[in-house]
């Protein structure tokens, strides 16, 4: 039977799932079609107070897909060959999808608020302490090998100085090269935290409000 708000819903609900795959959209588009009915929704403002706007609700689903895609690694896109750097574009995509949901309800906008000031101050510092560790290993890499240069100067006056200022140089150029690597996967490390700690949040509020998500009740 043919319902006219729950059509124009859908209409728009579909519009912003674009992100997904056609088959994704599908199977989106008729689980809630079909809790429409079952719920026996027959007025935009019974379908909206069930289930949020088209776009509110749109968000959820795809903060809902983007953490499973990130849980498992994102091994259904392009076969399992995404690089790093696109796994790293993706879950800064998911983190953006779940605060979009966040701000989807009205009663978790100040949570939303609070974690986007927390999340602005922890990349404020990121970024400075990255500039501020690439500004000091500019220096002394300059500082390494000036002393190195330092000591071949002064080969022909004085080996034993030659050899503390090189070695000096060495050892600071061989500190920098063995502490850039550590400092790059303390970061990459801190980002993953930061990304599981997304999933647990978007999980909470997705399948922790009233609003029903597909899969729900294959979890259940």
């Amino acid at each position: 039977m043919k319902n006219k708000a729950s059509d124009s819903y859908i209409d728009e609900f579909e519009i912003y799932l674009h992100q997904l795959s056609a088959k994704e959209q599908q199977e989106v588009v008729e689980f809630y079609r079909e809790y429409i009915i079952d719920a026996n929704l027959t007025t935009s403002d019974t379908i909206i107070n069930e289930l949020g706007t088209p776009k509110h609700l749109a968000r959820k689903v795809l903060a809902d897909y983007s953490i499973k895609m990130s849980e498992e690694n994102y091994q259904n896109v392009n076969n399992g060959q995404t690089t790093s750097n696109e796994r790293f574009k993706k879950n800064l995509g998911m983190i953006g999808l779940v605060l979009l949901a966040l701000m989807a309800s009205p009663i978790a906008i100040p949570i939303a608020l609070i974690i986007i000031l927390m999340l602005a101050l922890v990349i404020g510092l990121g970024i400075f302490f990255i500039l501020l560790f690439l500004f000091l290993v500019a220096m002394s890499v300059v500082g390494g090998i000036g002393a190195i240069f330092v000591g071949l100067s002064v080969i022909f006056s004085s080996f034993g100085t030659t050899l503390f200022y090189v070695g000096a140089g060495l050892l600071i150029l061989g500190v920098d090269f063995f502490l850039i690597p550590v400092i790059f996967a303390l970061f990459k490390w801190f980002f993953s935290v930061i990304v599981i700690f997304f999933r647990w949040l978007g999980k909470k509020l997705l399948h922790g409000r009233k609003t029903p998500m597909k899969g729900d009740k294959e979890n259940a």
